[in-house]
């Protein structure tokens, strides 16, 4: 069973330094492995057809044979049946150059995922990996449970899927959704896909929203006995956070990151509040509500008191966000849930807190872009 992390999030991929950290970082697992997706690589993609520029190439060869096995993967995109000699090149140079695993994508495929279009994915696939010995993981363009309602024929796609894929391959899934709040209907899975799924979890990503983190705990989530990939944030001090959570979901002692700096609280604030994407963490839910009582004449001065000990963590901690490896893509998102607390506190000190607050947010400086204010007013 593998356990790590896969880049396959749409966003500017990390650095050779990034990458290497989190390798680093995965290494104390007993089955560490980073799988190497990231769908905004344009050799890995849109340009699959292109060999890699040496310096890319060079980059990703010095991540390969370490103690955190690298798998090297390919999206094809709009593939012809006939172009698999392309991609096998591609492919068997990773494995010479030390990849531990060989992967190709068919997520988020414009064709319609019929029987048709998986017998042709998987033709594709065996006769570009004819002969490779190293472990192969798939994906599937039906790679989760929501799918199969979204698409009129994805159980014919999957029964051709589950019928022709070779014996002792992979197939990736991301639970009953996309984005999926539990990981359930595991044995479902595996009959659909004809063996035991590997599991690709975004629910870290953060591609599909604007300025957001995810820094949930994953114990009782990540299950021993499935290999487990979590798709981290574009944004890496995020990644970090999430790969200790990983470890600690795996049972390692939990410690932190000098990676994440000094500022704990912060990180504690800023998960209270980035916790899900359907959800606040228990505390943050009874902050808000604490906030949002006061801001209604209730508990001012009780809301006021708390606001006085987080708005100087947050300040400290927005001001050490830049030193951090990768932190000038967390500061927006820090700086956000720092101005927001900063504008309520200020608020709770007027004579009509809600109608400072309205003023302080809509007014005097626009908090929402025109696309996010219409989206607010109809829910």
């Amino acid at each position: 069973m593998y356990h790590g992390i896969v880049e396959g999030y749409y966003g500017k991929p990390f650095t050779e330094k990034q990458r290497k950290i989190l390798l680093d970082e995965l290494s104390p697992l007993e089955d560490p492995a980073y799988f190497y997706a990231p769908k905004d690589d344009p050799w890995h993609r849109l340009h699959w057809r292109d060999g890699y520029p040496d310096t890319e190439w060079l980059s990703l060869e010095s991540c390969m044979g370490g103690k955190t096995s690298f798998f090297f993967s390919l999206s094809p995109w709009k593939f012809k049946d006939s172009e698999w000699g392309m991609a096998r090149d591609k492919l068997l140079k990773a494995a010479d150059s030390g990849a531990a695993g060989i992967s190709i994508l068919f997520d988020d495929v414009p064709d319609e995922s019929a029987g048709k279009l998986a017998e042709r994915q998987l033709n594709f696939a065996m006769q570009a990996l004819e002969g490779v010995e190293l472990p192969v993981i798939l994906c599937p363009s039906v790679y989760c449970g929501e799918f199969l309602d979204r698409f009129p024929q994805a159980g014919e796609y999957l029964r051709v899927w589950r019928e022709q894929i070779p014996s002792g391959w992979s197939s990736f899934w991301t639970g009953p959704m996309v984005v999926s709040e539990t990981m359930s209907d595991m044995k479902l899975a595996e009959e659909l896909l004809g063996s035991k799924p590997v599991i690709w979890d975004n629910i870290h990503a953060t591609d599909y929203c604007l300025r957001r983190i995810y820094l949930a705990g994953l114990s009782g989530r990540v299950k021993k006995d499935y290999s487990w990939f979590i798709n981290p944030s574009e944004i890496f001090p995020a990644a970090v956070h999430g790969t200790m959570e990983l470890k600690a979901a795996l049972g390692l002692r939990r410690k932190w990151p000098s990676l994440l700096g000094d500022h704990s609280r912060g990180w504690e604030l800023m998960q209270e509040f980035h916790y899900l994407p359907w959800k606040n963490g228990e505390t943050g839910g009874e902050i808000l509500a604490r906030l949002s009582s006061a801001i209604n004449g209730n508990g001012v001065e009780d809301a006021l008191g708390w606001l006085n000990e987080a708005v100087p963590e947050m300040t400290a901690f927005v001001e050490s966000v830049p030193l951090l490896e990768g932190g000038w893509e967390l500061l927006p998102v820090a700086r956000d849930l720092y101005r927001s607390l900063s504008i309520i506190r200020r608020a709770l000190s007027t004579d009509d807190p809600a109608a400072s607050l309205h003023y302080f947010m809509h007014t005097r400086l626009p908090y929402e872009n025109p696309a996010a204010a219409l989206a607010a007013e109809k829910r």
